[in-house]
């Protein structure tokens, strides 16, 4: 019965002088992620984080939270055992035996231990051992099953099943930024690509009551809920802007209302960034998938709030690249639902695809732009997300 992790990283291993602040911030994500699983202590050291489980455990939902846990290249699932080559030996066989296997491989790593075995002497006797019980042939490459021994410190760690990761870096290295959460399949994708580049998320929805119902609310909270799942921690910002839109629609033309609507939003977004002290602000464009996402109008939309960091991670992606990385991260059903989005509030027959600045500037000379962003920021209601616990028996 396996009763540790050990965790592996990539990217976190070439960061020189920085790796104890990406370690640390990693091993401290992983005790968020893993409460109320049984663990007894996560420690980090020798280019690894391990996890001791107490024998009351709940260690497959642990496995399932800290596969979600961004920074991480692989998690290991085993035990750990002294430093004894019987002991070592007896456990890789009990676990290479839980499923069957044609051929089989023993890599061992040795580190940091006054172990007398090199790894080749430790992956030869293990190899026999595991041979003579079951039969199988040994395959260096390519094999069946593969038992892995990482021997460190004063102990070992044996395991035969190792589970994926999805890599990146831990959020929190990389500064606080506020993503624009619409209901819609792309933004997710965009805040998600930030956090797997260590971002602080933070998330910002615009909806139009009183003019749409709640159903947008409802989407990105639920949106949110999966989110969290990787980022463990997230702050909603709920802005309306539909008083905003109707001045819009009053007062400018109607094919501009759309880039005029985007940008009143940069302007709250970035009010609000500075408000939470965050760096950037995260969208969900992706170049010409639709006629607000031309090289014009983003362009145009972006010199509303001139010195702010907009990172659009999407940029360059086509629409079957963001579906699919929806799908993986568990976000696409729920962006596919219906939901009344604020953007098209009274979205005319034939927005510009190639709006200017100067025709922007005109059209809001109508307008009193810092009383509408004002306005909305003074309606805005914030809540905080926690990663769910853990389902009770």
């Amino acid at each position: 019965m396996a009763d540790a992790l050990v965790i592996h990283y990539h990217e976190i291993s070439l960061k020189g002088r920085n790796r104890d602040f990406f370690e640390d911030t990693l091993a401290r994500n992983l005790k968020r992620a893993l409460r109320g699983t049984g663990y007894e202590r996560i420690r980090r050291g020798f280019g690894r984080i391990t996890v001791d489980f107490k024998p009351d455990n709940r260690l497959e939902e642990a496995v399932e939270l800290a596969s979600k846990v961004l920074g991480i290249a692989n998690i290991g699932v085993g035990r750990r055992v002294s430093q004894d080559i019987h002991e070592i030996g007896a456990v890789a066989l009990e676990l290479m035996e839980t499923e069957p296997f044609e051929s089989f491989a023993v890599r061992a790593r040795r580190s940091h231990s006054t172990f007398p075995m090199k790894s080749s002497e430790i992956n030869e006797i293990v190899g026999q051992r595991i041979k003579d019980a079951t039969g199988a042939p040994v395959r260096l490459k390519d094999p069946g099953a593969t038992a892995h021994i990482e021997v460190f410190g004063n102990s070992a760690l044996v395991y035969r099943r190792r589970v994926q990761g999805l890599g990146g870096l831990p959020v929190g290295t990389s500064g606080r930024m506020i993503a624009l959460l619409s209901g819609g399949i792309d933004s997710p994708v965009a805040a998600w690509r930030m956090a797997l580049r260590g971002a602080d998320v933070e998330f910002l929805h615009f909806h139009g009551r009183p003019f749409t119902d709640p159903s947008s609310i409802r989407q990105v909270e639920d949106l949110l809920d999966v989110l969290v799942g990787y980022q463990l921690r997230g702050v909603l910002h709920l802005v309306p802007l539909g008083d905003a839109q109707r001045e819009i629609v009053l007062h400018a033309p109607a094919n501009l209302r759309v880039v005029l609507y985007r940008r009143t939003m940069m302007r709250i977004a970035a009010a609000l960034a500075a408000q939470r002290e965050a760096q950037a602000l995260i969208t969900g464009d992706s170049l010409g998938q639709v006629a607000s996402q031309t090289v014009e109008n983003i362009n145009t939309v972006s010199t509303a709030v001139p010195g702010v960091q907009v990172f659009r991670p999407l940029i360059g992606m086509d629409k079957m690249e963001i579906i699919e990385t929806a799908q993986k991260i568990g976000t696409f059903d729920i962006s596919t639902r219906k939901y009344q989005d604020c953007c098209v509030l009274f979205e005319p027959r034939s927005p510009v695809t190639r709006a200017t600045q100067s025709a922007a500037v005109r059209a809001e000379e109508e307008l009193d732009v810092d009383a509408l962003a004002g306005k909305a920021l003074a309606g805005i209601e914030s809540r905080v997300v926690e990663l769910p616990p853990l389902h009770q028996d």
